[in-house]
């Protein structure tokens, strides 16, 4: 059936098995001729078509009013249920597309990302690549999991935003702002006390006084952040992200950001390294 012709002629021979003895085994051909549309590309024109050369041809073969009044409405019952039948496969096959599509794309974002923290050269220039590799992560988190807003954050002592990188949308500036005044040291703890994630949304993240309730004047609708640790357990920092853009922040988001931050914290890990052997190395010292 790689044609509307070759469509249009089994739609013919299961309308009129259907009209010849109507039952859901006859019935059931119209969402299997609709699954067979969806699945070749044709249109709900070509099947408006099939559906109206089919009825045209039942309908000669009417003897009288009634005849043609029942093979009308057996038609139309035909035509209905391949109808709604083309709408929900077609939009399940849509969205199946858009699901793989966007799992390619997170896929590939993860191996950039991947590929940049395992970059030597982020050692270099230690401040400036560490301001590059956190813009980086916070714009790779926020296109993973669909956030409005991301802000990754390195800590040292007595120095809770020591670097930073930020991602969000260039016309929603409300967000600049509300991370510039975020209560970092507060967050951390909120994190840490949580096991190294969290996730909360609704009445639950409006009662968090670690975390604003608001950006600009806008409520907050979820937040979701994981801890920069190093391997000895010394918090290095956190990943947040704020409202996500459909729907609220589910468990595999979470356990996709606590992918990126191991990732993060290996990276960060390994430029302090290099600084502290590099500072090692000085004259004098």
């Amino acid at each position: 059936m790689n044609s509307p012709v070759a469509f249009r002629a089994a739609y013919s021979s299961a309308l009129g098995d259907y009209l010849g003895q109507p039952s859901e085994a006859t019935l059931s051909a119209a969402y299997e001729l609709a699954r067979e549309a969806v699945s070749r590309h044709l249109s709900v024109l070509d099947l408006a078509v099939a559906h109206q050369e089919a009825l045209l041809s039942a309908l000669a073969g009417a003897a009288d009013a009634a005849e043609v009044e029942r093979v009308t409405r057996g038609a139309g019952d035909f035509f209905l249920e391949g109808l709604s039948a083309f709408e929900m496969v077609n939009r399940g096959f849509h969205e199946a597309r858009l699901a793989a599509s966007l799992e390619r794309r997170q896929t590939e974002l993860a191996r950039q990302l991947s590929a940049f923290l395992a970059d030597s050269s982020l050692a270099d220039q230690a401040h400036d690549s560490m301001e590059e590799m956190l813009r980086l992560v916070a714009e790779q988190a926020r296109e993973i999991v669909g956030a409005a807003c991301c802000v990754a954050t390195i800590a040292l002592p007595g120095e809770p935003r020591a670097a930073e990188g930020s991602s969000y949308a260039e016309e929603e500036r409300r967000w600049a702002t509300f991370v510039r005044w975020l209560d970092l040291p507060a967050i951390y703890r909120l994190i840490g006390a949580r096991g190294g994630s969290a996730r909360l949304a609704g009445d639950e993240l409006a009662r968090t006084a670690a975390v604003p309730a608001a950006a600009g004047a806008r409520p907050l609708r979820g937040w979701l952040a994981a801890s920069l640790t190093a391997l000895d357990g010394t918090e290095l920092g956190a990943i947040q992200l704020f409202d996500k853009r459909a729907g609220a922040f589910t468990r595999d988001d979470e356990s996709a950001l606590v992918h990126l931050a191991q990732m993060a914290s290996a990276a960060v890990e390994r430029a302090r390294l290099y600084e502290r052997r590099a500072g090692g190395d000085r004259p004098g010292q």
